[in-house]
């Protein structure tokens, strides 16, 4: 095909036409800054009137300053993007080819958007999906995948890679391998300042594939030192938050880890990603925060010694589960498990068997969720007690019944502390292992988890919801204790688990290999399990070394393979006496500080040796000592720690004392050499004092030469999580077919204005009018007498009522979500039909209480009659009201409002209360091979549901179970009842499952119909 046939902006290649492109896009920053500068100054000036006009007390004040203040806020932070975009405003570019609609593009790929015109931005961002090209494809045809418009297949012509500094470029590269090794060596040359500033255009495919991943399931990462972990997980930060924004928000996101100086040093690039306000903390302080106000100042955290032989026992996996049995034996000691009966007539309401039977079946669950369902049976059975036909109960006595059970279990929650809860067990178990050491008032890591758990487990009393998404850094410190503690109080997030188990130096805890941390992170078949071989820190020579102290050991090893980036040999020093070892690393440390290294480590075995080398260098010289408590990092010469020192880089590292006595040759020696050794960028001396250690000095053994974890050695991986995209021919059709019916729809609705006045309508043949079936009372529902069944009617079906459907049915068959939002209305004498962009919903007033609700993918629907307990009234009067996020259908007791933008609806009284909400996220759903319809509601935690039996004096309780509610005849409708005031029935001939089940959601189930089809009935008393 010629050139000449194709349309599309293509871009010049030349240096020339490269810089008058950055000049252009330069011209747009600088624009869009002073358009920015001048909103921050209209939001100070308006901050400083606010400050001036209103008193503190104010409070239509306040909150127009706290409006104001965060406006300006983001200003801010536009303003911060827009500078850099001036400096630097793109790193990348892709030439593309799409042969199919002839058109030839160039993308221009930096850390933001920038665009005159919004539909056609001069530069993208490398977080959209286009992006992907660059960082995971070499030239020639490829694919991308873009969220609700499908797979796109281009030819990939060029893809170049510049050098931009302050407006202006060094260079460029053509390259087959984005960043390629030369590239990178450029980059990583450099300051360890900039490695972290400039890895997002040198992001490689192995890393982008973890970055892009779902967020809605976990993610383990094995990566070697040097391979970017860290920032890969930074950078996965800024990808979510950038295309999964509607379900991830920044101060949902907590970045752990193992000390002050590494967060601060770590999440010092966000800011630079365009990510603000995600929170960060050690895992000692996620503890404490999961302990709320069981925490307080008195008490303070303890630093273990890794060497402890406690840590080892309570940092294990078994630990949690003699945890586990001990706060079972603490809920059998508060739970009474006695018959509970009336006193009057010693009728019994809920016997020892049920009582166990829910503790049983919600056994893992916390203390507070078994409450609340033993309150829920308690009351159900309270219920049917007070309101049988052979037991009648005063007005009084009922009040008195409901005030005295309501709540009843709540009573028994413990006024116990976690911390004497915990000192129970800890005293238990020293009996039989007297190495464990446990401070009260100074807790170590393994004593908060445990602690937390104890709170979660038996002293919750409200659920917090902490955070959405949680990124641990540094995962091999850890022991399986922090992870299943940390499950299971953090149940509702999803995880990004960043580590090297080659790097675990704490010998008594911590994690030598993955397998129990999958088995615990990776429970869904979507979960992943992820390898980062490559190492972009070390040299090839320094990597090298490093790689041969860990074949000294007798474990296996996870493959490392460097970048071919080649500096110095490391030199190993031997000296006689501590002086002259202490003078010779003096030496050293000035003689790289002269070749203008910015960052200069000296590494010492453990703190002791290191405030040792610090008095003598001290007296010489201008050093820091890093304790990790630091928040700052900064240039020039630092003596520290090894346990420290993780997770960090700098230019050049010495490494104190290498001997045999200080590494004796054992595995949690070469982990710790290991970890001191892959400090560095590009210049490692090793120092030593009488023998060099055998890690180093030994020759390597002939088995050990090549050992190596391979990829198929991890377990059966698994299933790679895929969203389901489609080709453009497949959308294309889906829309022709979506518009075809729109055509259709509006046709004969069309987008008209709503119409407030109502006229009456004509009494419907179908209506049986009847006395409603139910009344309110106490503040129970109840059954009004005289509604019976008639007797005489025979029943020639099998009723499904109480059966329970199959655990794979509970699960609604996976597709997308449906788009439900409103696309236009129409309104006549009957009823408001509402056009939404997967079907047709209706709403027809019934009465002053009562509507009947419909939802359909085809209009003219046949509605079977109104059940005969339910009163049609012809002269109910509504009216429809059009807001700016709503549409309200008006009756005199209740309103039905329609949110525009999901389509779910809500059920309100007259007094302004919220019965009933069906889910916004997903408010129902359709499976057309089954002829399945779901439609989500959002029932309350502690709401009373039941359904009717065959006997309309008997009701099935439905809280936290799921079975069939239909009765599988033509006669009896389907009647559910809540505590909260209102009835759902559904007309017979549909069968019709409920599910409160917490995994599944709390949903009605129509089966073998065409439409949804249900009443809400409330009582205007409520």
């Amino acid at each position: 095909m010629s050139e000449k046939m194709f349309t599309g902006t293509f871009y010049g290649t030349t240096r020339e036409d490269e810089e008058k492109k950055l000049n252009m896009v330069k011209e747009i920053a600088e624009q869009k800054l002073n358009s920015i500068k001048q909103d921050a100054t209209r939001l100070q000036d308006e901050l400083k009137s606010l400050r001036e006009v209103y008193d503190a007390d104010d409070k239509e004040g306040l909150a127009q300053w706290f409006n104001t203040d965060a406006r300006f806020k983001e200003v801010r932070n536009d303003m911060r993007r827009a500078e850099r975009a001036g400096k630097k405003p793109f790193f990348g570019r892709v030439d593309i080819e799409d042969p199919d609609n002839e058109r030839r593009e160039s993308f221009y790929i930096g850390k933001t958007v920038i665009a005159k015109d919004p539909s056609s931005p001069e530069v993208i961002d490398w977080r959209a999906p286009i992006s992907s090209v660059y960082y995971d494809h070499s030239l020639g045809s490829c694919e991308y995948k873009v969220p609700k418009e499908g797979i796109f297949r281009v030819d990939l012509k060029r893809k170049r890679t510049y050098e931009i500094e302050d407006g202006t470029i060094k260079d460029y590269y053509d390259s087959d391998v984005v960043a390629n090794d030369d590239l990178l060596t450029k980059y990583l040359s450099k300051s360890k300042r900039n490695v972290l500033s400039e890895i997002i255009a040198t992001i490689q495919q192995e890393q982008n594939e973890i970055i892009r991943k779902n967020p809605r399931h976990n993610v383990l990462v094995q990566g070697s030192a040097g391979s970017g972990k860290t920032t890969v997980a930074m950078h996965r930060i800024s990808y979510i938050l950038y295309n999964y924004d509607t379900e991830f928000k920044p101060e949902g996101f907590y970045i752990v880890g193992s000390n002050k100086v590494l967060l601060n040093y770590i999440t010092g690039v966000l800011p630079d990603l365009d990510v603000y306000g995600v929170r960060q903390m050690t895992m000692e302080e996620l503890f404490t925060r999961l302990l709320y106000e069981d925490w307080d100042n008195r008490y303070t955290v303890r630093r273990f010694d890794k060497t402890e032989k406690s840590i080892g026992i309570k940092g294990t996996g078994k630990w949690f589960e003699l945890l586990k049995d001990h706060c079972r034996e603490i809920e059998d000691e508060i739970i009474p498990c006695k018959d509970i009966r009336i006193e009057k007539n010693d009728r019994l309401i809920m016997s020892s068997e049920d009582i166990k039977k829910i503790i049983n079946d919600l056994r893992e669950l916390p203390v507070i969720r078994k409450f609340e369902r033993l309150n829920d049976v308690l009351m159900t059975k309270l219920e049917n007690e007070i309101y049988g036909k052979y037991h009648s109960y005063s007005e009084e006595e009922q009040k008195k019944l409901i005030r005295k059970y309501k709540n009843y279990f709540d009573r028994f929650y413990l006024k116990d502390s976690v911390f004497e809860l915990y000192e129970r067990f800890v005293t238990r178990q020293k009996e039989t292992d007297h190495d464990i050491i446990y401070e009260k008032d100074s807790p170590d890591l393994y004593d908060l988890a445990s602690l937390a758990y104890i709170y979660k487990r038996i002293k919750e009393s409200e659920v917090i919801q902490e955070a959405s998404h949680v990124v641990i850094d540094e995962a091999q410190d850890f022991g399986m204790m922090v992870y299943k503690s940390l499950k299971y109080c953090m149940s509702k997030c999803t995880f990004t688990v960043m580590g090297d188990v080659s790097q675990n130096i704490n010998f008594g805890s911590g994690l030598s290999d993955w397998e129990d941390l999958k088995k615990v992170m990776l429970p869904d078949k979507y979960d992943y399990f992820g390898l980062l071989k490559k190492s972009y820190r070390n040299t090839v020579e320094i990597s090298q070394f490093a790689t041969d102290i860990l074949r000294h050991a007798t474990f296996p090893i996870y493959p490392v393979e460097p970048i071919v980036r080649h500096g110095d040999k490391v030199e190993c020093r031997g000296y006689e006496s501590k002086e002259s070892l202490s003078e010779a690393v003096l030496k050293q440390a000035l003689r790289m500080k002269d070749k203008e290294y910015e960052t200069i480590a000296v590494i010492c075995k453990d703190v002791y040796e290191a405030k040792e080398v610090l008095e003598y260098l001290d007296d010489h010289t201008d050093v820091k000592y890093f304790s990790g408590e630091d928040i700052e990092f900064s240039s020039g010469i630092y003596v520290i720690p090894i346990e420290y020192s993780k997770g960090l880089e700098f230019d050049a590292v010495i490494i104190y004392d290498a001997s045999d006595e200080a590494y004796p040759k054992q595995d949690g020696y070469a982990k710790l050499l290991y970890v001191a050794a892959t400090r560095a960028l590009h210049e490692l001396s090793v120092f030593y004092m009488g023998t060099l250690t055998g890690l180093i000095a030994d020759p390597i053994p002939e088995d050990r030469k090549n050992i190596t974890f391979e990829d198929d050695d991890f377990h059966i991986k698994p299933v790679e999580f895929e969203e389901e995209f489609k080709t453009k021919e497949e959308i294309a059709r889906e829309q022709a077919n979506e518009g075809n019916s729109d055509r259709a729809l509006r046709e004969k609705y069309g987008p008209r204005t709503i119409e407030v006045k109502v006229k009456k309508p004509q009494a419907k043949e179908s209506v049986v009018k009847n006395k409603a079936a139910v009344s309110v009372k106490a503040g129970i529902i109840k059954p009004v007498p005289g509604m019976i069944k008639d007797e005489t009617t025979k029943r020639v079906k099998e009723s499904e009522f109480g059966a329970a459907p199959e655990s794979t049915s509970l699960k609604p068959i996976g597709h997308g979500k449906i788009n439900n939002g409103i696309r236009w209305i129409n309104k006549d004498e009957t009823k408001l039909e509402i056009v939404t962009g997967y079907g047709i919903l209706s709403i027809i007033p019934v009465s002053d209480e009562t509507v009947r609700i419909t939802f359909s993918k085809e209009d003219n629907i046949k509605l079977k009659p109104l059940p005969k307990e339910v009163k049609y009234d012809p002269q109910v009067k509504w009216l429809c009201a059009d807001m700016r996020d709503s549409v309200e259908v008006r009756l005199n007791k209740l309103t039905v409002k329609i949110d525009k933008r999901s389509g779910a609806l809500s059920f309100v009284t007259k007094k302004g209360t919220v019965l009933l909400s069906e889910n916004a996220g997903t408010s129902r759903q359709y499976h057309e091979v089954g002829k399945v319809w779901w439609d989500y509601f959002d029932w309350g935690k502690k709401e009373k549901l039941s359904a009717r039996s065959k006997d309309p004096q008997s009701w099935m309780d439905l809280c936290g179970v799921a079975g069939y509610i239909s009765h599988g005849n033509d006669e009896d409708p389907v009647l559910l009842m809540s505590g909260n005031g209102y009835q759902i029935l559904v007309v017979p001939g549909i069968k019709v499952m409920s599910c409160t089940v917490m995994p599944y959601g709390n949903y009605l189930r129509f089966e073998n119909t065409q439409y949804i089809d249900y009443i809400f009935r409330s009582f205007g008393s409520i």
